[in-house]
């Protein structure tokens, strides 16, 4: 048969990876769903065809001779990657899948093994990972059919519903990187699909009867690392036999499915082994290790014939344990009961999901703080109930790796039995392995006609944040409403908005699957409870020099074929009409739900918000003072003119502690206009630093900062104009610490070169500038400390060198210094960055050793280092922790200054887990954040 191409669906699994396809004749006519078995290392020298390819990466050790016919190197990818990861610590990426929709770190940067120590090592972005098993898809299918490239196919890639916007893009970027052009689709309508394709429509028919309303399916998708929900109605069309198939709606993101399970399992059985550890905790790679074990005894005692136990075994390592391998036994009640009572448990249809932090932080993935898949499932079908009385499903549909296991599948039949008072459907599903796969290429061929398709359009509606009067209340206006069909264009036109030229703005943006539908342009307050918060939108458009830089425009947004969500503001004129898209801003992180004005309000309001700024009376002053001390040809200005102008500032606009961030910003920019004006004077130069540190604090969370940032990271390289004068290097120094937030990693690491000869200990002879001479050394010390935003090992280094002052030093501002560098969270940066837990770990043997009624910042230190993360890769052990609390205690007995109060909180934060104060941020910057403006602590 002539081939005239064919439809590929991947599933790109957070377990595994499955690819199938359907070949089109030379007519078009389909051919059969088949699966592509894919060619993978199954040992270092052997390479076998597997229908699964499990999602794991693994870099080999140097001396493991591994074959390559994939051009994977550095990395071995599939069943061995899987299989090998499990014996050495800390060189195999699990789950990426889960790492790409994770808000509270960069996803493009490479984190990944999370918290790995080992050696020649090169780590990967979740992106790039994902790229990675995308890429040996592709050259293992295109060696396969040389005839008929995989790039030059239509590709459908499935996506968990609940993927927000910047996860999907970030989805569509990993699937470019392997040089793929795919189209997007749910996964639970991809199991539907499949479904479908096996079963006909003879059993929907049977599951509406005679009744003339619509049924309704609960597709319950748990996989490895998400759980999805989607309900999906099916009528009959009114005068035709053909039935109308109908998504309705779909859950929010659930970080929580079968590695929750495995989880749990892999706390227990480490409990188990305490007298083999020897009282020790295991680190992050030798836990990730019983993981994967308890993984492999839960599917074992979860299967079909399953035994009464399983054996775990862990490789041991090192003296204490003479190498010998540790063992466990999990039994097959032990796994069921941690199943049903802590995932599956019995709940009314009244029950939810309980809200709070995180439950298990992970291998720095923070898992939904509730567990309990049934109490998410209520939630759901009550969220999308048009009465008060929850509407229950017609019939359950199955699918992912958790309901292999019949007793899963069971126990949520039973409980559906419950709450509906009579047996429900369930449909008879697919493979859970290759179901989601086959359906992709099932939806493919309906895309072309062969075949019913799913209606219903987005499952969501999407808002752009607008200012409010009120700053306790948030308010948006409605772009794409729920419902919206693909490349169908919305015009939020009701609201009357203007848009800002020549620098970057940026949006806020919200999505709700309510039951209500909002027209485009509906003007709405936001509900906690009902709308979530998505990465924001944002970009920097050009003025040209015949328009104003504030011109108006209607918002606009559609969803495209491919799956994701377009966004554009348009100008119309009578001449022409103008469109300015809009670009999702995934470094920035989403706000976690129920934070409140952690960023400020969107750029883009519904009435001007620039009533302070450029036209106001006031704000034109301030600025004309600004341009005659640093504007070009200004020759003329008198020394005190320029000492004084920040006085005049204050005297024109109020105290500096009061300017709003818009102001701060608006002054930065004409300030930074001619930044080489600082060379005019000593004076200049202090005065610049001055208000540029201020204005811009803290580098970060407000539209347009990056931009900023980068021409203040370009004066990085000249230091100092004028090296002698005492008083500008220390606004210098203040400046950039005031800034640092906002840096990004190669001007971090740009300033510590520059100050790292002045730190280190004479040993480390490190060369000085010979034309440089800073001084005061304590605001370089505080900015230094302040770089979270570096490599590990060269924090680690700053950490030590300030350690051995401390020997012969009892300055507090060292220990202030070290607690900065070694916090387990992160003020700014990723958590990738902290300083590794052994390193941390030899610190606090120091600091235990201090006279902390003497020294009270070495006490405030140790808590900053030892302070619980719920990460076991950044957390000290518990035995190390109950040390630091063992020492307060002693301290506060000796005479530490230490109210009972401040002795509870950090008793507190040492044990579990408590999110870092305003007063923390304030201590950290060095003074409050500008008015309005709260951040996000990563």
């Amino acid at each position: 048969m002539s081939k005239q191409g064919c439809i590929v669906g991947i599933d790109l699994g957070t377990t595994h990876t499955v690819v199938a396809y359907s070949m089109l004749a030379e007519d078009g006519a389909p051919g059969p769903v088949e699966l592509f078995r894919i060619p993978q290392l199954i040992g270092a020298g052997e390479v076998s065809a597997r229908d699964l390819f499990p999602s794991f990466l693994y870099s080999p050790l140097a001396q493991e001779a591994v074959a390559d016919p994939w051009g994977d190197a550095p990395w071995a990818l599939g069943e061995y990657a899987r299989n090998r990861g499990r014996e050495v610590t800390g060189r195999q990426i699990a789950s990426a899948k889960s790492w790409l929709c994770h808000p509270r770190v960069d996803r493009s940067a490479p984190i990944l093994p999370w918290a790995s120590e080992a050696e020649e090592l090169t780590k990967l972005s979740p992106v790039e990972a994902s790229a990675r098993l995308l890429d040996h898809v592709r050259v293992a299918w295109d060696r396969a059919h040389p005839e008929l490239p995989l790039s030059d196919q239509q590709v459908v890639l499935t996506v968990p519903a609940s993927f927000d916007q910047g996860a999907r893009e970030l989805t569509l970027s990993a699937a470019g990187a392997a040089g793929l052009a795919v189209r997007l689709l749910e996964e639970p309508q991809a199991a539907f699909y499949a479904y479908l394709a096996d079963r006909g429509p003879k059993e929907l028919e049977a599951l509406l009867g005679s009744s003339p309303e619509p049924a309704r399916i609960l597709v319950c998708d748990v996989g490895g690392g998400t759980t999805d929900l989607t309900l999906i109605e099916v009528a009959r069309q009114a005068g035709t036999a053909e039935l109308s198939l109908e998504r309705v709606a779909v859950g929010n993101h659930l970080l929580l499915g079968g590695d929750n399970v495995d989880l749990t399992l892999a706390h227990l059985v480490e409990k188990r082994l305490a007298d083999q550890l020897q009282g020790e905790d295991l680190d992050a790679g030798r836990f990730a290790q019983l993981v994967m074990a308890c993984r492999a005894a839960k599917e074992q005692l979860l299967g079909p014939d399953a035994p009464t136990e399983a054996a775990v075994r862990l490789l041991g390592r090192g003296s204490a344990l003479l190498g010998s391998t540790l063992k466990a036994t999990l039994t097959r009640d032990e796994v069921r009961d941690v199943l049903f009572d802590g995932f599956l448990p019995e709940a009314p249809i009244t029950a939810r999901p309980k809200r709070g932090r995180g439950g298990l932080v992970a291998f720095g993935l923070p898992y939904e703080s509730d567990p309990a898949i049934t109490h998410h499932i209520a939630w759901f079908l009550s969220r999308h109930s048009q009465s008060e009385e929850v509407r229950l499903p017609s019939a359950l549909l199955f699918n992912g790796g958790l309901f292999r296991s019949e007793a899963a599948r069971q126990r949520l039949q039973d409980l559906f039995r419950a709450w509906a008072r009579r047996p429900v459907a369930v449909l008879n599903e697919s493979d859970p392995d290759r179901a989601v796969a086959r359906g992709a290429v099932v939806y493919g061929l309906a895309l072309r006609g062969d075949g019913p398709r799913i209606g219903g359009g987005s499952a969501r509606g999407y808002y752009i944040g607008a200012a409010s009067e009120d700053p306790s209340k948030r308010r948006a206006i409605c772009v794409v409403p729920k419902g919206a069909k693909e490349g169908e264009p919305h015009r939020a036109a009701a609201q009357p908005l203007s848009l800002l030229l020549g620098q970057a703005v940026r949006f806020d943006l919200y999505a709700s699957d309510d039951a209500s539908v909002h027209a485009p342009g509906s003007l709405v307050e936001i509900d906690e409870s009902r709308f979530i918060r998505l990465p924001p939108v944002s970009n920097a458009f050009e003025a040209d020099a015949d328009k104003p830089q504030e011109i108006r425009v209607e918002l606009v947004g559609e969803l495209s074929a491919i799956g994701t969500l377009e966004l554009a503001c348009e100008e119309k004129t009578e001449a022409e009409s103008r469109r300015y898209e809009l670009a999702f801003d995934l470094r920035v992180p989403a706000e976690p739900q129920g934070s409140k004005g952690s960023i400020p309000p969107s750029s883009m309001p519904a009435v001007s918000r620039r009533s302070q700024l450029p036209g106001d009376p006031r704000f034109e002053q301030a600025r004309e003072a600004i341009e005659r001390v640093f504007g070009k040809g200004r020759s003329d200005v008198k020394a005190r003119e320029t000492k004084d102008l920040v006085r005049e500032l204050e005297k024109v606009l109020g105290e500096r502690k009061s300017w709003t961030p818009e102001t701060n910003r608006a002054l930065f920019d004409a300030l930074i206009k001619d930044a080489g004006a600082r060379r005019r004077s000593a004076d200049h130069e202090r005065i610049f630093w001055l208000l540029a540190g201020f204005c811009l604090r803290p580098g970060f969370g407000y539209p347009g900062d990056e931009q900023r940032i980068q021409r203040v990271a370009k004066l990085i390289p000249a230091g100092l104009i004028f090296h002698g004068e005492s008083r500008n290097w220390q606004a210098l120094w203040v400046a950039w610490r005031r800034l640092c937030g906002g840096l990004p990693e190669a001007a971090q690491i740009a300033i510590r070169d520059l100050v790292d000869p002045f730190l280190a200990p004479a040993e480390e002879k490190l060369k000085k500038p010979k034309k440089l001479r800073p001084t005061n050394p304590v605001e370089m010390l505080e900015l230094a400390s302040s770089l979270e935003r570096l490599p590990p090992q060269r924090r680690a280094d700053l950490g030590r060198w300030i350690l051995e002052r401390t020997w012969t030093d009892r300055d507090p501002r060292l220990w202030e210094a070290l607690s900065r560098i070694g916090a387990r969270n992160p003020m700014y940066a990723s958590a990738h960055h902290v300083v590794p837990t052994r390193t941390i770990e030899r610190w606090l043997d120091h600091m235990t050793r201090e006279k902390w009624e003497e020294v009270p910042a070495a006490a405030r230190a140790a808590v900053s280092l030892a302070r619980v993360t719920g990460d076991r890769s950044r957390d000290v052990g518990e035995s190390a922790r109950e040390a630091i609390v063992q020492r307060l205690e002693k301290a506060a007995k000796g005479g530490m200054p230490l109210e009972p109060e401040q002795l509870a909180e950090w008793t507190r934060a040492l044990r579990e887990f408590v999110p870092p104060t305003a007063g923390e941020q304030a201590a950290f910057y060095g003074e409050e954040l500008p008015v309005g403006l709260r951040l996000v602590t990563l």
